[in-house]
């Protein structure tokens, strides 16, 4: 578990995970006076996580990343929450059994050479994301977007917007009141 980043300001609780499998200190940033709860993971073969400033991740929470996920500023992401930009093994039976066997004898491989498919995951701006829920990989969330405690999103959020359920859907419109 590594704690550590250039930025004095930032506060990693004593639950706080950073596991930066690939070894490489510029896969993650965090922003100014943010507070950092749950685990953040970058895989041996690739990721980026970016955080902005003002931003706090909640105990249990995690944010994985094979590809890249890019948080912006005043995020709040409460406890238990997962962000996963990749499916982390493979559809095909025998290749997810071949890679976990590989992930557990020998770690995390720092080429995937399997048919894992990742993308990009934005969170912009404003945005808060409730207990227990999950964004999927290539997700945009759109500023002051709130994401219900529970849901599953597995689409773009549009900005402002409150979206719950499984899979999520925008049940309502907020008030665009943020500086």
């Amino acid at each position: 578990m590594e704690k550590t980043n250039s930025n004095a300001s930032v506060k990693f609780l004593p639950n706080a995970e950073v596991e930066n499998l690939c070894g490489m200190p510029e896969t993650v940033s965090i922003g100014c006076n943010s507070v950092i709860r749950g685990q953040l993971l970058v895989f041996a073969h690739g990721g980026k996580i970016s955080i902005g400033e003002d931003c706090y991740l909640g105990e249990g929470s995690r944010i994985w990343s094979a590809e890249s996920v890019t948080v912006g500023n005043r995020v709040l992401v409460s406890h238990n929450v997962n962000i996963h930009d990749t499916n982390s093994h493979s559809i095909n039976c025998e290749t997810r059994y071949q890679h976990i066997l590989e992930i557990m004898s020998k770690g995390h491989p720092k080429k995937n050479n399997v048919d894992i498919v990742s993308q990009s995951i934005v969170i912009e701006d404003d945005v808060w994301i409730g207990f227990n829920s999950t964004v999927l990989k290539g997700v945009r969330i759109g500023r002051g977007a709130i994401i219900a405690a529970g849901a599953v999103v597995t689409k773009n959020v549009p900005e402002f917007s409150i979206v719950a359920g499984n899979p999520g859907k925008v049940v309502k419109k907020t008030e665009h009141v943020c500086n």
